[in-house]
């Protein structure tokens, strides 16, 4: 008869559990950080974009609570952000003399949730491709809906809401700094919540049907249950981003319905990488900012975050995220193998590669736009004392734009053997 092994000997086989403290640090630290933010970008243009970045995260990690819990990606998910978005409005409209507009977001999320819960139904009883098509006509029907629905959704102008008018609890919310801090402390709690389910056995059970749903009902579960819940979790958050959107932007059209919407929100969680819990969010942080900034600068900005989506979804499936943890792993394995100044020299030729790639696409992109609807009037591409012209009237421009644009391209190819390690 064997004596069991002492608990003590089986620590030295498992990882070392983490206090409370160290746990609850970077929430801490991120808390700080929301506060801290808008007095560094006090300007009213960076406050706005504060504002939509936690939106958009809120969003986007919503959205990751069923892509990269379960595996089901959805095309309507715009659906549970419009719910919570028109819900908060009317409510405004109607109560908000009665209704703090602190606890509006809570009344948009459980509206959704409820939503969410009703179409779990019989939308998540099919494979992922079937829940994928489900998803959009849904998303479909509600938009068409809307646009119907006049009196309910406003039509083309929506409804307008002013929370400055509605119950504050003695805070100016029409100031743009009170409302960020309003929508930052939402975003905080409810990435705190969903962070936490992801730690439950629910949690463990959605990554479990998301690998292998027959091996989650040979052991009693259900899988559809478990999609059941997580879709409806997930409508519930992306609800309460809809309330803040509202909140924020004061005017709720069909737009939040709309097919647009949901492609944003998968276009951040992919680029992120949705098989981590802080890859969307990231991604809605890079491309909220992004997008903001660029739009300034070109039209043509839709393009490159298009092309940008493309690069990511070809060279790393499991978003920027994926990128820097495999990109960290092979570095040190080249530093192990062939030294540090061969990987330093292989970083340098990567970068300078990628800016001939980007040059070249930026400057034919750039000529292409200004001849079709400028004209072909000249470009100026950068600022300061790095400003340079380029005009789509002369062929040369054409020919370094394209030069640059192969010769990146070719080296960019060169460069990827060096990366690869001895086996």
């Amino acid at each position: 008869m064997t004596t069991p092994m002492p608990a003590a000997r089986y620590a030295a086989y498992l990882p070392k559990r983490r206090t409370l403290a160290s746990r609850a640090a970077p929430w801490a630290a991120t808390l700080l950080l929301l506060a801290v933010l808008p007095f560094v970008f006090s300007g009213l243009l960076g406050i706005s974009v504060l504002t939509q970045s936690c939106i958009a995260i809120t969003f986007a990690l919503a959205y990751n609570m069923l892509l990269g819990g379960t595996g089901l990606l959805s095309f309507g998910h715009a659906l549970y952000f419009g719910v919570g978005a028109y819900v908060s409005g009317h409510l405004l409209n109607n109560y908000g003399a009665s209704v703090p507009v602190v606890l509006v977001p809570l009344a948009g999320g459980l509206a959704a949730l409820a939503v969410g819960g009703v179409l779990a139904l019989f939308t998540v009883r099919h494979d992922r491709t079937t829940y994928a098509m489900i998803s959009l006509a849904i998303g479909q029907l509600v938009y068409a809906s809307s646009i119907i629905m006049t009196s309910w959704s406003g039509g083309d102008t929506g409804i307008r809401i002013d929370p400055a008018a509605a119950n504050g609890w003695g805070v100016d919310f029409g100031d743009p700094r009170a409302m960020y801090f309003l929508v930052a402390g939402w975003t905080w709690l409810a990435a705190l919540g969903m962070f936490l389910v992801t730690r439950t056995p629910l949690g463990r059970l959605m990554n479990a049907t998301r690998d292998n749903s027959h091996r989650v009902s040979f052991v009693g579960f259900s899988p559809v249950g478990v999609r059941g819940l997580a879709l409806t979790l997930s409508g519930g958050f992306a609800g309460i981003a809809g309330s803040l959107y509202a909140l924020a932007m004061q005017v709720v059209t069909t737009d939040t319905f709309g097919l647009p919407q949901t492609a944003s929100v998968m276009l951040h969680t992919y680029i992120g990488g949705f098989t981590t819990f802080v890859g969307p969010a990231l991604g809605a942080l890079l491309m909220t900012v992004t997008s903001a900034h660029l739009s300034a600068l070109t039209e043509a900005w839709p393009l490159y975050q298009g092309a940008f989506l493309l690069v990511v979804i070809i060279y790393s499936q499991h978003g920027l995220v994926g990128a820097v943890t495999s990109g960290r792993s092979l570095l040190v394995r080249l530093g192990a193998q062939r030294g540090v100044a061969y990987v330093a020299i292989s970083c340098v030729l990567a970068v300078l590669c990628t800016a001939l790639i980007v040059a070249g696409f930026v400057g034919i992109v750039e000529m292409t736009q200004s001849w079709s609807a400028n004209n072909g009037e000249p470009v100026t591409l950068l600022s300061g004392a790095l400003a340079f012209e380029v005009s789509p009237r002369q062929p040369a421009h054409w020919i370094a734009a394209a030069a640059a644009l192969l010769l990146g391209a070719a080296g960019t190819a060169l460069v990827r053997r060096r990366f690869r390690p001895a086996t």
